[in-house]
């Protein structure tokens, strides 16, 4: 895996963190995916090391977790262990000092080949599309 390539990472001008992540999972949702958990990192190491460099911090950084019960069963189906890459999931992050929101996620064609599966990259190229789909909706 090469992490330049593997993984998706597009800024969002947005003056609401929340809004956006509400955006977000609502766009998810509209793909028939359901939200199976939302995780609020805290930023505990800037706290903590306040007064020092710190080579990044965050003002707000959450992971959604996000699964399409079809899809699952059929990316399971084609090889048992691609279950350790699910549930799909986007890192929403804002930089601290920065005004844009970033959305990430690793791209399921990069997992996908480490099964040499062509029918596994066929259904990974297919939930990366839906993927790319909601971050343009996103725009």
């Amino acid at each position: 895996m090469n992490a330049s390539q593997d993984i998706v990472d597009r800024e969002y001008e947005t003056e609401d963190f929340d809004e956006l992540v509400s955006d977000l999972t609502t766009e998810i949702e509209l793909l028939n995916y359901r939200i199976n958990k939302i995780t609020n990192i805290d930023n505990i190491h800037h706290r903590l090391e306040e007064g020092f460099d710190v080579s990044v911090s965050f003002d707000g950084y959450k992971i959604i977790e996000f699964c399409n019960l079809d899809n699952c069963s059929q990316l399971i189906s084609s090889e048992l262990k691609a279950g350790v890459f699910m549930p799909s999931r986007f890192a929403v992050y804002k930089k601290s000092g920065e005004t844009n929101v970033h959305i990430a996620f690793l791209k399921p064609t990069a997992f996908a080949r480490l099964f040499d599966s062509d029918e596994l990259m066929q259904l990974a190229g297919k939930l990366e599309q839906e993927l790319f789909h909601v971050l343009d909706e996103m725009d």
